[in-house]
């Protein structure tokens, strides 16, 4: 019987997965690593994020179902926690999202997984160690069609911490513990969910309303997008997780050659759902030398009033970049063991609208992520003192 250890249980794939494993009864038995002050207060948080994709009451019966492990997975290394000890599988899906805050990113994404990777050695019967990366460790000047083997990459120029931490972990990974059976799965753009929309996490989603509200494209729109739903992630993931045995070691989570969508199919998905003029133009603009323009643009639709707004054209400038890069990222291996390939944007995004809060309110759902970190204990004492001297 597999007992599976889950971290990041109470993010948006983290309950896709769960959700998916405990409603479609599989035998498994799921021990997830909480930050939480005991059983019943972890065991609450998961029921929460569970309530995204099902009824309260369905989603705290499911909780039960789950074995909660109060801690911390940047310290598992010292945890002598015993119900640890007997996991056959890891799935590790906890990390920090945020794009600002580099030390911090980089301490919780690799020291972090490493500190999970070395209690995982003292886990006898462990049959696979699942990290989940990101697709995005590409940078900003990879090939329009992108392999599992060509990256990380030393040269790699990336725009976030967040995409260095998941690199440099990828490669510490395969440095100092080629003893732990570690398979790596990277997915693309998550957003949505094919059946139930916007109702698990608005993340992302929201980028794509605002730039259909904005009219405004930092890109032709024949170039691509690779997107994939949260729920065929979660089915995947436990996919790769169970599968007896895997040709490689490494996989995209991606929409591939044959699923991506160019962003022509974007704006007609988005007339379909939500018709306008028929012809919904597109102002096609240069990041850096249409900066004022971008700015004026979004203050008429949005406007610039209060800290929510401002964070929200930063964090719009900031996803206009990765709009920008027109990369796919080949899904050969993932078909090749058999999964079945993602739903196409334009076959959900109706679904994803039509039960979405507006455009500010999905952002505000999603701000943690460009929240600016506050500054380091010994920074903070420096202005204190310096404020004292004033």
């Amino acid at each position: 019987m597999p007992r599976i250890l889950l971290t990041g249980a109470t993010g948006l794939i983290g309950g896709a997965v769960l959700h998916r494993a405990l409603e479609g009864g599989d035998d498994a038995t799921w021990v997830c690593l909480v930050r939480c002050a005991g059983v019943e207060q972890g065991r609450q948080r998961i029921a929460a994020r569970l309530s995204r994709f099902t009824d309260a009451f369905t989603a705290q019966r499911l909780a039960r179902k789950v074995e909660v492990v109060p801690g911390d997975f940047t310290r598992a290394d010292i945890d002598r926690d015993p119900r640890l000890d007997d996991c056959t599988h890891v799935l590790h899906l906890a990390a920090d999202t945020s794009w600002w805050g580099d030390e911090r990113v980089y301490r919780t994404n690799h020291d972090g997984t490493l500190a999970l990777a070395r209690r995982a050695r003292a886990m006898p019967d462990l049959q696979r160690f699942l990290h989940v990366g990101t697709a995005m460790i590409c940078g900003a000047d990879a090939d329009e069609f992108v392999a599992e083997d060509d990256y990380p990459a030393a040269d790699a120029r990336h725009m976030v911490a967040y995409t260095v931490s998941k690199a440099a972990t990828e490669t510490s990974l395969a440095e100092h513990f080629p003893d732990l059976p570690v398979v790596v799965a990277r997915p693309s753009i998550v957003v949505g969910h094919a059946s139930l929309g916007a109702g698990p996490s608005s993340s992302i989603l929201w980028v794509l309303r605002a730039a259909d509200a904005l009219r405004m494209l930092p890109c032709a729109p024949e170039s691509h997008v690779d997107v994939v739903p949260a729920d065929w992630v979660a089915e995947t993931l436990i996919g790769l997780l169970t599968k007896p045995t895997l040709a490689h070691d490494l996989y995209h989570l991606s929409a591939g050659a044959r699923g991506r969508t160019t962003w022509a199919e974007v704006i007609a998905a988005f007339e379909a759902a939500e018709p306008s003029d028929g012809r919904r133009a597109f102002r096609q603009f240069d990041l850096v030398a249409d900066r004022a323009v971008l700015r004026r643009r979004f203050a008429e639709v949005f406007g610039l009033d209060g800290s929510l707004k401002q964070a929200m054209l930063r964090a719009v400038r900031a996803y206009y970049a990765f709009c920008a890069l027109d990369v796919t990222f080949a899904n050969d291996r993932l078909l090749a063991e058999g999964f079945a390939p993602a739903p196409t944007l334009p076959a959900y995004l109706p679904v994803c609208l039509a039960n979405g809060a507006t455009i500010v309110e999905q952002f505000a759902d999603d701000i943690e992520m460009f929240a600016v970190p506050p500054p380091a204990p010994e920074a903070r004492a420096a202005g204190d003192a310096l404020a004292a001297s004033a």
